[in-house]
C-alpha cells in the first residue's frame, strides 16, 4: 500500500496545518480584512478536511467549491501569492518535509484559475 501524506502525517498536516494558516493570515493586515465576517471555527474546520482531501485523506469536505467560496472576494494574485506563503510556513510549523511541502503547495498553485477573481 502506498503511504498518502495524509497517512504520513496525520492530523498535524490537517487540523494542524489548519491552525497555524488562519494564525497567520488573521496577522496579515492585508489579507485580515477577508475574513472580518466569517465564522473562523468553520472555516479552519473546512480547510483541515480540504488539506486531509487534497492530501490522500477521505473525502469529507462539503465546503463550497473553491470558485463559490471566493466569489464573493476581490482576490487578486498577490493575495493569492501571500496566502500561499503563509501555508508554507504553516506547513514548516507543522513539520512537513520539504519535499511533501513543494508538492502540496504545488497543487493548491493549481487552484489559483478557481480563486483570482480580481486583477
Amino acid at each position: 500500500m502506498i503511504e498518502t501524506l495524509y497517512v504520513k502525517y496525520g492530523s498535524r498536516l490537517t487540523s494542524g496545518v489548519s491552525e497555524y494558516l488562519y494564525d497567520y493570515l488573521l496577522a496579515d493586515d492585508t489579507l485580515r480584512p477577508f475574513f472580518a465576517a466569517v465564522d473562523m471555527d468553520n472555516l479552519r474546520d473546512h480547510m483541515a478536511a480540504f488539506i486531509g482531501s487534497l492530501t490522500g485523506g477521505p473525502d469529507i469536505y462539503e465546503g463550497r467549491s473553491m470558485g463559490e467560496a471566493h466569489a464573493a472576494y476581490e482576490i487578486s494574485s498577490g493575495h493569492f501569492q501571500a496566502v500561499a506563503g503563509h501555508l508554507a510556513k504553516a506547513l514548516d510549523d507543522a513539520g512537513i518535509d520539504a519535499e511533501d511541502k513543494d508538492i502540496i503547495l504545488a497543487a493548491v498553485s493549481g487552484l489559483a484559475p478557481q480563486i483570482i477573481n480580481h486583477h
